[in-house]
């Protein structure tokens, strides 16, 4: 729901983080993220990253929309500095820590089940962890969910985040050679 008083879109709450969850670049659709900013096709969507944290990136019709809606009234550099970055910046914790919780999720249920005789043993197979999260929120006023989908640079071993709404990233992959039909797991709002 969108806040009256700042005009800043809000991200229902997400569940709590279950703590850090090693990611394995390999196993993420590569990128060449820097030609990507370069050619003005994503932007950052932090004005800092955290310690440990994973580089996020808004899609360019995603940050337009973005200042369209919400940076109204306000020179550009202004609505970006105090509206879009701060909410965008939220917005990336939070699909983030969904997505740890996920992964986390996923890695223990691949790696571990219960017998019949009620003991817990190993499965052999690897855990296949997804990579696309969705979740309800107003960021984007042209769609009710924001998608995160976890790619690694061409170049280096680096995890990326892209943000954006389903239709977006759809298109941005599409354009950068991937399959614009991406499975998403979509998470259950939170209240």
């Amino acid at each position: 729901m969108t806040n009256p008083n700042n005009h800043q879109p809000n991200l229902r709450q997400a569940p709590s983080d279950k703590g850090a969850v090693a990611l394995d670049p390999a196993t993420l659709p590569a990128l060449d993220i820097v030609k990507l900013a370069q050619e003005g096709h994503i932007l950052r969507a932090e004005r800092d990253l955290p310690p440990h944290g994973v580089p996020a990136f808004v899609t360019k019709e995603g940050w337009d929309e973005l200042m369209k809606h919400y940076g109204q009234g306000k020179p550009p550099e202004e609505a970006a500095r105090t509206i879009i970055l701060p909410a965008l910046e939220k917005s990336v914790r939070l699909l983030m820590a969904k997505a740890a919780e996920a992964r986390h999720k996923a890695a223990l249920e691949a790696h571990v089940t219960q017998g019949e005789d009620g003991e817990a043993s190993q499965k052999n197979s690897p855990a296949v962890l997804p990579r696309v999260f969705t979740a309800e929120s107003d960021l984007f006023p042209s769609h009710p969910e924001t998608r995160l989908v976890l790619v690694r640079n061409a170049d280096s071993p680096v995890v990326c985040a892209l943000v954006g709404t389903p239709g977006q990233l759809t298109a941005l992959l599409g354009q950068a050679g991937h399959s614009p039909q991406v499975k998403a797991p979509t998470t259950a709002p939170t209240s």
